[in-house]
């Protein structure tokens, strides 16, 4: 993909000078500010943008306390730290794009301060990613040399992250949409911020130390290098040093797509893939636009595949099916995606977005500035409010996104089966049969065998997702989290063992068919259970009758000893559940009804689960409820649920 890209010859012959680089308008090209704000499409969209920087015109700027800094490695908390960290870029954003639409130098002040705040910051890096050992992709840094534990960075050590990069790009696009105006206040900000920006980012890439994204193993790779390439880009004049940062970044992105399956799939899941897909548009958008390269991202199949892969997942609104650390719910990095769904020319990726744009708008309408909590910030900041506003005007708008009805996605075993084409409608199902190994998914919970049901667009028996990430998150107590180890998933429990992780932690025996109106996966997960499971089973069908919306949930055990217990969670949203006579629940979504009926298992309780994670709280309420099935007669082994609509 980058391999012609990488060759310095072919950079500079194309490199455009940074005088004569216009990605955006700047703030004195009225026209085009104004088009923007009366375009039908955004209307609401640039409403809500400055809603949002009114309300923020006053007020203290949160604070960022060394202490708040020291609280990840004392307590573990990210959040205390990071809330504040983000609500400053997010918050700053917001106002930079506010002043380019009105150009009155209302937001100027208020601008200003919020730059000078980030640049007294006394490192961008976040704290869950500036310590050696305590995050999977924190690589290659060295352990404090005064204190093991020390909560406190090591002066001149720090990792250049997610979010230094990020913050990098937010200031330099800063100067750039607002170069004219920053010019005449105060040249000095505007070189100072040019110099800090080289400093905290440029040249420690630059430099001779190694930062694990360049291994090009996740989106950490996508995202870094967009950001950092976009920063040269804005700030670095010298067209030979331009040149160089760009070929150096090549390498790693070309490794991360080499990464990518050939059918496209993100085994991260879909809000990382939002990401990764988003960012992997933008740096191909650069390489052609800033090197005039031609990457042919049209006719690369594989470029084209992960692009698309998110259209099958789509559940209804803004709800993708959500393995691992996935979330339920997405907002869509509107713009870059944007460019995405151009460059390959995908009606199903173009409908995705429009239809996300109002509902975003909307919901920023309606909450407060001053509310906190939620997970919206890293999809705000300005690199994605200036795309917004300038790439996706550039996509049809009148497209409808269909699904295929059975879809079966083998590099990461994942069943999708439904009863209508549209997303929202009917009965929709989702199963994984995958793994639980870490080193094949670092964001891999303990789910071998899990299925969801989602009925008219609605999550029903559900999996939560991903909770707020703290110190322990991606270290080897991982799978004490219960959201995350096998109690939290619709999978059983037999003789008291639950799966592990790990290792050889896998379905095996793995099959999927789909034959007229049905669609079945087959496991053993027996290899999730026991680091030697030899002839031991536990085996589960997973069927899908897409005229009915029948599903049948079988499961099949043979341990070689008798079967002393089995237990089946299954996990249901915030609805009421209604325990019938015949022994069949009945879940009451918000249209209609799912009925589950178990065969060989009872009811041994429904538990009430109270919901503390803030991100959870976000998704699914302050409570979401627990059927508990227990196995009847153990001696025949055999255990299963029927789970059909209400008639």
């Amino acid at each position: 993909m980058f391999q012609d890209a990488m060759k310095v010859e072919r950079l500079l012959e194309g490199l455009i000078s940074t005088k004569d680089w216009k990605p955006f308008p700047g703030i004195e090209d009225r026209g085009q500010w104004n088009k923007a704000a009366k375009d039908p499409r955004l209307s609401l969209q640039v409403q809500a943008i400055r809603a949002y920087a009114d309300e923020i015109l006053k007020g203290d700027i949160d604070p960022l306390t060394g202490t708040m800094y020291m609280s990840f490695m004392t307590t573990g908390d990210r959040l205390v730290y990071e809330e504040n960290y983000f609500r400053r870029r997010y918050e700053l954003s917001h106002l930079v794009i506010a002043e380019c639409l009105s150009a009155k130098g209302i937001y100027l002040d208020r601008i200003i301060d919020y730059i000078w705040a980030i640049l007294g910051e006394v490192t961008w890096c976040v704290p869950a990613h500036n310590f050696a050992g305590e995050h999977e992709m924190v690589m290659f840094k060295e352990s404090n040399p005064w204190k093991a534990d020390d909560p406190m960075p090591v002066p001149g050590d720090d990792y250049l992250d997610l979010f230094a990069c990020e913050t990098a790009a937010t200031l330099a696009e800063t100067c750039y949409l607002l170069r004219s105006v920053l010019l005449e206040k105060s040249p000095a900000l505007y070189h100072r911020i040019h110099q800090e920006v080289d400093r905290r980012a440029l040249q420690l890439l630059e430099g001779p130390k190694l930062y694990g994204w360049y291994l090009g193993r996740n989106n950490w790779t996508a995202w870094c290098a967009h950001n950092l390439l976009l920063t040269a880009c804005y700030v670095v004049e010298d067209k030979s040093r331009l040149t160089s940062i760009a070929a150096k970044l090549m390498v790693p992105m070309q490794r991360f797509f080499d990464t990518i399956e050939d059918s496209g799939s993100c085994i991260e899941g879909p809000s990382y893939w939002m990401v990764s897909a988003g960012r992997l548009a933008a740096f191909t958008d650069l390489v052609e636009t800033r090197f005039q390269i031609d990457l042919a991202p049209d006719k690369n199949q594989k470029y084209r595949n992960f692009g698309e892969h998110i259209a099958p997942l789509h559940i209804g609104e803004n709800r993708f099916v959500n393995f691992a650390d996935g979330s339920l719910k997405i907002d869509f990095d509107h713009g870059m995606i944007s460019r995405y769904a151009l460059k390959i020319g995908s009606a199903p990726l173009a409908s995705l977005v429009w239809k996300d744009v109002e509902r975003v708008a909307k919901r920023k309408l309606s909450r407060s500035a001053k509310a906190r909590g939620h997970n919206e910030y890293a999809r705000q900041f300005l690199v994605h409010l200036t795309r917004l506003l300038f790439w996706t005007p550039d996509l049809p708008s009148d497209g409808e996104h269909v699904c295929e009805q059975s879809v079966w996605l083998p590099d990461m075993q994942v069943m999708l089966a439904r009863q209508s084409r549209t997303p929202g409608r009917g009965v929709m199902l989702s199963a994984i049969a995958g793994s639980n190994d870490l080193h094949i998914n670092h964001h891999s919970h303990n789910d071998v065998g899990h299925f969801s049901v989602y009925l008219d667009g609605e999550p029903l028996i559900i999996d939560l997702g991903q909770g707020a990430y703290s110190k322990s998150t991606f270290t080897e107590k991982r799978y004490d989290k219960w959201h995350i180890s096998s109690e939290g998933h619709n999978v059983p429990e037999v003789n008291g063992l639950r799966q592990r992780a790990g290792t050889g932690s896998e379905a095996r025996n793995v099959s999927f068919s789909h034959e007229a109106a049905s669609s079945l996966l087959s496991l053993d997960a027996s290899p999730a259970y026991f680091e030697t499971p030899g002839s031991r089973r536990l085996c589960r069908q997973v069927g899908f009758h897409h005229i009915s919306g029948e599903i049948t949930i079988q499961d099949e055990i043979d341990l070689g000893t008798p079967l002393n217990s089995f237990l089946l969670p299954v996990h249901i949203s915030d609805c009421q559940i209604t325990l019938n006579d015949d022994g069949t629940c009945r879940i009451q979504g918000t249209r209609n009804a799912l009925i589950i009926q178990p065969d060989n298992l009872v009811v041994e309780g429904i538990e009430t689960v109270r919901i503390n994670d803030p991100r959870h709280l976000e998704v699914w309420g302050r409570h979401i409820f627990r059927i508990r099935f227990a196995g009847r007669d153990l001696t025949t082994a055999k255990f299963g649920l029927k789970i059909r609509p209400e008639a």
